[in-house]
């Protein structure tokens, strides 16, 4: 298992606020860990925060989970998607309020999030090695450090601007040089103290180190394969809302297709069937 230096975390994290993770999360995540999940007592648990319902129900209506009739209730969303895919949605309600901010340009950062969480989900369907609603959380949760720096540097932006551009060097590593912290790191922390599962916390700490595709040093598979996942959804979904960032594509590609046993230009036809997929639940969600 891949850890950080404990002994430096009051460093890193000065001035940086990671949200405690919401009561309301907590009583649920014990809910869904007990041998038989009460569905009633779920659904109270969510239904008691009536903007936390309506968001839920909003998000689960969105083409992008495929469900064919309107649902109306909480009820309906455990139902059709199942307690996984119905703690992600409220996961992702929550993460957003708990790091809301001013930034109107962060309205772009969690649009990408949810299509590329969606995307993840849809990816694990296909390729195994987890469960499409881990994958989904993984896709929400990996970058959640960006918007908590966005708020304590002034000069992030710049920073992240240069870190996607870097083609000779882990994104993470421009983030340290200049900051000596990095959005893995935050990422990591907050899942960590959100409860959710290691494999996740542990992904988000590693997913722009590509080495791990090579030499694993105790992560997970699990862990390597949200990573990998991660990696062409988010190629993906950057073309399908044009906004590509190739420099991690380009660094990920080779390594990602053969820890999953496909060839590049396999894994280049899984990721354009997966693009045509988002185009399609764009589409219906036109219509």
């Amino acid at each position: 298992m891949r850890t950080i230096d404990e002994s430096r975390l009051e460093q890193t994290l000065r001035g940086i606020n990671i949200p405690a993770c919401p009561a309301v999360l907590g009583e649920l995540m014990g809910e869904l860990r007990k041998p038989l999940t009460n569905g009633k007592r779920v659904a109270q648990l969510i239904g008691e925060d009536v903007g936390l319902a309506s968001v839920v129900v909003r998000s689960a209506n969105s083409p992008l989970f495929g469900t064919r009739r309107q649902i109306a209730s909480v009820d309906e969303a455990t139902r059709l998607l199942g307690f996984g895919m119905l703690t992600s949605l409220v996961q992702e309600a929550l993460l957003r309020s708990a790091v809301a901010t001013r930034d109107a340009s962060l309205e772009r950062f969690w649009d990408s999030s949810r299509y590329t969480a969606s995307a993840s989900a849809q990816l694990a369907r296909i390729v195994g090695g987890t469960r499409p609603e881990t994958a989904y959380t993984f896709g929400l949760f990996r970058d959640c450090g960006i918007p908590l720096l966005v708020q304590r540097f002034p000069d992030y932006k710049q920073i992240l601007r240069a870190a996607n551009q870097a083609t000779d060097r882990w994104f993470t590593d421009v983030e340290d040089e200049a900051l000596n912290t990095n959005h893995a790191v935050i990422g990591y922390l907050l899942a960590r103290s959100w409860g959710l599962a290691d494999t996740v916390s542990q992904g988000i700490l590693m997913h722009h180190d590509y080495s791990i595709f090579a030499d694993p040093a105790g992560l997970e598979v699990e862990s390597c394969t949200l990573v990998a996942i991660n990696v062409i959804a988010e190629h993906v979904v950057g073309t399908h809302l044009r906004t590509v960032q190739d420099a991690e594509w380009g660094k990920g590609r080779e390594p990602i297709a053969r820890f999953l046993g496909y060839t590049p230009t396999e894994m280049d036809d899984i990721a354009d069937d997966l693009l045509y997929w988002l185009d399609e639940q764009k589409n219906q969600e036109a219509a």
